[in-house]
């Protein structure tokens, strides 16, 4: 367990399609939220840790002697760790936080980017604009950030595959080393869900898929993960946590973890939360969901898993030769290659379909 993920559920606005814990940013929050992660961290005692993943909500809505609080309350947990990611909005930047958080060793940039289309960003409640972005981006390089990723969303409203193509050349054109790239979810009770967006549809998300990976290929993007592109040598560490089926300490209210087989997540009453009551719920994983969730994580990647992993943490070994397997292998869905199991480069896409046969 050497992963600690840091939930902060504050945002200055709510976007349109976001489904996570968060509510709008208050000053009178922050200190007793910041109390409450100290007994979480206390609680759980975080050791050894390789990354360190600050989440939301956005972070960097905090003003600049918050985030201090935060990172000092951090300080004591984050020596010695590789990996140390902040995430935020392109907003909420400023040359000065950026510095703050150089300075306390954060070492890796999450930007909230979804589009560089102002139109498409207006209409799903971002506040930010393609000139923002490239702003951004310039500061953050110029204090030392070597290691910055975007999230970009494909599937809007509207959004045409020219659409996509133009977010392809303006996220290349920032020089970053990671990008993720997701496939647009309506969530029930978000303002997408009420306001009835429509979705892509099936065959104009592959097409649109297609572009990405071939275009992110040929810009020296490694897809790692089914929405995971980076340069060779950056890709999340953290995030490998998650898909490699690993354990990892989670705090904050709207948090998840994974300790000693056991998942559990932090929520309850927010005000309950603040005053030291969290609600934690806790879920033993068994043997058979075990076997589930390993496959349905380790798939993900392009590597996919050792038939020696899987044996060795799953307890049997894998069913090669069982029908489903070999028909998967034989349709092209599966391979195998020196003792590892994946998804073909065209399959990985179709994932569900191969989960549904194989769990």
């Amino acid at each position: 367990m050497n992963s600690l993920y840091v939930h902060l559920p504050f945002c200055k606005s709510l976007c349109h399609y976001c489904d996570f814990i968060k509510f709008i940013y208050q000053e009178k929050w922050i200190k007793p939220y910041l109390e409450a992660l100290k007994r979480d961290l206390e609680r759980f005692f975080p050791t050894s840790l390789a990354t360190i993943f600050l989440g939301g909500g956005t972070p960097t809505c905090l003003n600049l002697e918050e985030l201090e609080s935060l990172l000092v309350l951090l300080s004591k947990y984050s020596k010695g760790v590789k990996e140390y990611t902040c995430e935020a909005n392109v907003e909420t930047l400023t040359k000065e936080k950026l510095l703050l958080l150089r300075r306390y060793g954060v070492n890796r940039l999450s930007l909230g980017v979804q589009t560089f289309n102002d139109k498409i960003l207006k209409k799903i409640g971002r506040r930010h604009s393609k000139k923002d972005v490239y702003q951004a981006i310039k500061l953050a390089k110029e204090v030392g950030f070597k290691n910055i990723s975007i999230d970009l969303i494909y599937g809007l409203p509207k959004q045409t595959l020219e659409d996509v193509k133009c977010d392809l050349i303006g996220a290349i054109k920032l020089e970053i080393q990671h990008i993720s790239y997701y496939s647009l979810l309506i969530c029930p009770n978000t303002i997408a869900h009420l306001s009835s967006w429509e979705e892509a549809g099936e065959d104009k998300e592959a097409a649109m898929y297609e572009l990405i990976l071939n275009t992110l290929e040929k810009n020296g993007f490694m897809r790692y993960e089914v929405s995971n592109f980076a340069k060779p040598g950056f890709e999340s560490l953290h995030n490998l946590t998650y898909w490699e089926n690993r354990e990892y300490y989670g705090v904050g209210y709207g948090a998840s973890g994974y300790l000693n087989r056991v998942r559990y997540s932090i929520g309850g009453n927010f005000s309950s939360y603040l005053n030291g009551k969290a609600k934690i719920k806790e879920e033993i994983i068994d043997d058979a969901t075990y076997k589930d969730e390993y496959l349905m994580l380790n798939l993900r990647l392009t590597k996919g898993f050792l038939l020696s992993d899987y044996e060795n943490k799953v307890k049997e070994p894998f069913p090669l030769n069982s029908q489903i397997v070999t028909r998967l292998i034989s349709e092209g869905f599966l391979k195998i290659e020196n003792g590892r199991v994946s998804c073909t480069r065209e399959s990985l896409i179709k994932l569900d379909y191969i989960l549904r046969k194989i769990i």
